[in-house]
Order: structure tokens, then C-alpha cells, then sequence
């Protein structure tokens, strides 16, 4: 296996407040990042989300565990060159317009005044905030705050891109060009880490997901190609249930239609000859993926088993 593009060990932050109990922000948390992975931090408010990306990128001084960035030490002035970081609601010099923004940016970065200038029109024109680029921050809304945010981030070309909140503000076609994006981020093998709330997006582009809640890492879950289940429609749902139920005490029935967990498709053909046999009359049969929605409520708000049937 490659070495990971970030690895966190044991990471751990307490909040001390003068006149109030220690918070304890991030207890304890460990995951890594392989290049070409889009990894999302999930969790409610307070959980620890942010607190984690920024102790991984050094931002905040961690109280115990370690980082490493490309397998090097994080303070390091060439790895950090490989990373890029867009902030929940960046702040920007209120009279600088955008362009001048990411010109300012790019010259940190080293890149000369031709190329920082052509890089940053670049990106404007690809976040779709060309126009607004000419005028002067101050103006900005919240989604043209945040797509400035992302450009900054990507001035650089990034191996290791770390997003909060990339799609708050954003209106629809946003949503969608940010999800183009992260795929083409994978396809040249950056890794992603996002925190994000948007669930829906987060099960299309994700690879994996780490819910946290309290500075904690509930859980590791395996998006692309996690947990399945079976929907099959059928014609006779009344008369063979008792039977199925027999055969299949996890399935669940609703309407004409029952759902049962899966480990994959290639199970499919043996449920449908068992239903037959069953003497059931299908209409349909086919595969989805796991509601991450309904993850996120059992693992995250503990709202009770799946209806779907236990999911590893």
C-alpha cells in the first residue's frame, strides 16, 4: 500500500475555559487518507469535525498523538506545499477583489506573476465566480465566499485537499459542479478530507466516511461498495410472506416489496432462485446501496436498529 497522503494517531485536543468544566474536543481520534481517496468526516454539530482538520494541518496544537503528512513531519515547508485547506466561511481583505485575492495566493505559493495571474482566472472561471472575481470581496455571498475559499485552496494543485462545509451556501448547481470536482481531484489521485452535512452528496462522492460525535471516532464506513440490500418487488406478496419470513427471518416487508441486507450483487441470483422456490412471483429485484442518512441516525443519534437489517 502507498503511504498515506495523512495519517492522524491517537489525536487529541481538551478545551480548558476559565469557570467551566474541560471540553475534551477531539479524544483519542485515528484515521488515514490514501492518495485517490475522498474521505468525509460526518457528525453533529460539536462533535470535533473541524477541531480534527485543523489539528491534522497544525492549525491548533494537539494535546497528545501524531501527524503525518505524505509519511513527513507536517511543519515541513515542501509537504505543506502539496496540502490546500478551504475554511467553513473564509474571511478575505474586504477590498481586494477575488482575482487579487488568488494573485496574493499564488505569489505565496511561488508561482510568478504570469502564471499566478492565468491559474487564478483559471479557477474563477471553473468555480463559475469569473464575473464576481472583478469585483471587490466585500460584495461576496456566502456561496461565492466559499467557491473563493475552494480556489485559493486549489491555487497550488494539490495532492492533499482538506474541505469545511465546501458546500454550505452553495446554490444547486454548485452543489453539482463541487461534485465534479472531487471527482476529478480523485481520477488525478489527490486525496479529499471533507466535513460535511450534506449526506445525500457525501454517499455519491465518497469513498469512505468517519462518523464522530463528542471528539470521538464511532465509526469507520466503507461508502463505495459498503453495505447493499435487495429490494424485490412481488406480485403474490400476501400469500408466500410466511414462508419467506421462514426462509428469511432479517427480510422486511412493506407494500409488495421486501428488503433484505446484502454483502453484494453477486448474491442477488441466489435470493431470487430461493424466493421462486419459495413459490413467490417476482416483478422486479434489484441493488442498492445503504442509506448513509440511516447509518448517520443509528451510528450517530442512536435511533435504533435498521429497518433494513443489520449492517456491518
Amino acid at each position: 500500500m502507498s503511504t498515506p497522503a495523512l495519517e492522524v494517531v491517537s489525536l487529541a485536543k481538551q478545551y480548558v475555559q476559565r469557570g467551566a468544566p474541560p471540553v475534551l474536543a477531539v479524544d483519542n481520534v485515528s484515521f488515514a487518507l490514501q492518495p485517490g481517496q475522498v474521505v468525509a468526516l460526518l457528525g453533529p454539530n460539536g462533535a470535533g469535525k473541524t477541531t480534527a482538520m485543523q489539528l491534522a494541518l497544525g492549525l491548533l496544537d494537539r494535546d497528545a498523538g501524531q501527524v503525518r503528512l505524505f509519511g513527513e513531519d507536517p511543519e515541513l515547508l515542501e509537504v505543506r506545499r502539496k496540502v490546500g485547506f478551504a475554511p467553513d466561511s473564509p474571511l478575505f481583505p474586504r477590498r481586494l477583489t477575488g482575482l487579487e485575492v488568488l494573485e496574493l495566493h499564488a505569489a505565496l505559493l511561488g508561482l510568478d506573476k504570469a502564471r499566478a495571474k492565468s491559474r487564478s482566472l483559471e479557477l474563477l472561471e471553473q468555480l463559475g465566480i469569473a464575473e464576481a472575481g472583478r469585483r471587490p470581496c466585500s460584495g461576496y455571498s456566502r456561496g461565492q465566499g466559499q467557491r473563493l475559499g475552494l480556489a485559493a485552496a486549489l491555487l497550488g494543485e494539490p495532492e492533499l485537499l482538506l474541505l469545511d462545509e465546501p458546500t454550505a451556501g452553495l446554490d444547486p448547481a454548485g452543489v453539482a459542479a463541487m461534485r465534479e470536482l472531487l471527482a476529478s481531484l480523485r481520477a488525478r489521485g489527490a486525496a479529499v478530507l471533507l466535513n460535511s452535512h450534506l449526506l445525500s452528496e457525501v454517499e455519491k462522492v465518497c469513498d469512505v466516511a468517519l462518523f464522530m460525535k463528542g471528539g470521538k471516532l464511532l465509526r469507520t464506513h466503507v461508502v463505495a461498495g459498503g453495505a447493499q440490500r435487495a429490494e424485490v418487488r412481488l406480485v403474490n406478496v400476501e400469500e408466500v410472506r410466511a414462508r419467506v419470513q421462514q426462509l428469511l427471518p432479517e427480510a422486511v416487508f412493506a407494500g409488495d416489496r421486501l428488503t433484505i441486507a446484502m454483502a453484494g450483487g453477486d448474491a442477488m441470483p441466489g435470493l431470487v432462485k430461493m424466493l421462486s422456490q419459495a413459490g413467490a412471483e417476482i416483478i422486479e429485484a434489484k441493488m442498492e446501496g445503504a442509506a448513509l442518512e440511516q447509518l448517520y441516525l443509528e451510528i450517530v443519534e442512536g435511533k435504533g436498529a435498521s429497518a433494513l437489517g443489520a449492517l456491518p
